[in-house]
């Protein structure tokens, strides 16, 4: 009581600075109590969906494990709550892979909503004699899955979902997250983020792009899309986008020729002038031995011998790779 009537009689510019001092105090102990909060109730009102496409074979399985324990175990959340997963598949798919996962990854946390769809990968398309022939039909199929189908997909359609994630079997956040991506997309109105970029050719696309832009030159980068989030009522919405990715599938152009979904993607984000677009490098990112460290603009490329063989222990362990070196680390899930 003594204290209190001493600072109630000093000048009012001392207790002033007094106050200023101990809320900078309160800020420096506590920086993350109010984002704690304002996340928590954010995170409840994003409807987002993380996406993956898994191939029917065993690989594939103990990958999608990893994929989704690197989530359970670095994705920001709050009292529990994860998005739900979405986890598309053709029809080779067989009811004891889907058991394998979900045993796995539920066996500590029932609360994961996981769902499984089939997609119809059957085709009658022949490629032509002039396209990239290293591409194999399955390969420009899962292309056109990430540039139109998936959006099409009556899960996604009536699922009600704002933002969408992609997250191949073979990704991977290698790190603690900061943020949530889908809060961050939110509360930045933004309609897409990405992690990277690569280069490849997009011949067939060149003179569909040209005419939607108006330019004679462009951009050779393509979106390293195996991961980013995407406002679906942007796409949707984007009678230009809309346009353009059509001239994409009409006449199965993307399947006879070959245009990479990562180009697709980069070639979308041009054609609509309203698009609000970042590229985010604080992310602890990597698919495969492409290898992208929190603050880590590019991307490095790392070989790591045994990676592979670590997969196989999925089930039980969380395996990633660490730092542009590739430096394995191993998790134990418990």
């Amino acid at each position: 009581m003594e204290n209190i009537i001493r600072i109630r009689q000093m000048p009012k510019t001392f207790r002033g600075l007094i106050m200023l001092v101990l809320v900078i105090i309160y800020i420096t102990i506590f920086p993350n109590v109010t984002s704690y909060y304002e996340q928590e109730n954010q995170q409840a009102s994003v409807r987002g969906v993380i996406t993956t496409l898994i191939r029917s074979t065993n690989r594939s399985v103990l990958l999608t494990i990893n994929m989704i324990h690197s989530i359970i175990e670095f994705y920001p959340v709050n009292d529990g709550y994860l998005y739900p997963f979405l986890i598309f598949h053709d029809e080779n798919f067989t009811s004891a892979m889907r058991q394998q996962i979900l045993s796995c990854v539920l066996q500590n946390d029932n609360q994961l909503q996981i769902s499984f769809a089939l997609v119809d990968f059957r085709t009658k398309v022949q490629v032509s004699t002039e396209s990239r022939f290293e591409k194999p039909i399955g390969y420009r199929l899962m292309c056109r899955f990430w540039t139109y189908d998936i959006f099409y997909h009556p899960l996604i359609i009536h699922g009600q979902y704002d933002y969408l994630m992609r997250m191949d079997d073979d990704s991977y956040f290698s790190n603690i997250m900061k943020r949530d991506p889908f809060i961050y997309i939110a509360s930045r109105k933004l309609d897409y983020i990405y992690r990277s970029t690569y280069v490849e050719p997009f011949t067939p696309m060149e003179p569909i792009l040209k005419r939607f832009i108006q330019k004679t030159t462009l951009r050779r980068d393509c979106i390293y899309n195996n991961f980013f989030v995407i406002r679906l009522k942007w796409f949707y919405e984007s009678q230009r986008v809309q346009s353009f990715v059509r001239e994409l599938i009409d006449d199965d152009l993307i399947l006879r020729e070959y245009i990479g979904d990562g180009c697709a993607h980069s070639a979308i984000l041009e054609v609509d002038n309203h698009v609000k677009v970042e590229r985010i490098s604080d992310m602890p990112y990597g698919h495969n031995y492409h290898l992208m460290p929190k603050g880590y603009w590019g991307m490095k490329f790392r070989e790591v011998n045994g990676f592979e063989e670590e997969m196989n222990k999925s089930c039980r362990q969380l395996t990633v790779l660490r730092h542009s070196r590739g430096i394995i680390k191993r998790i134990k899930i418990s």
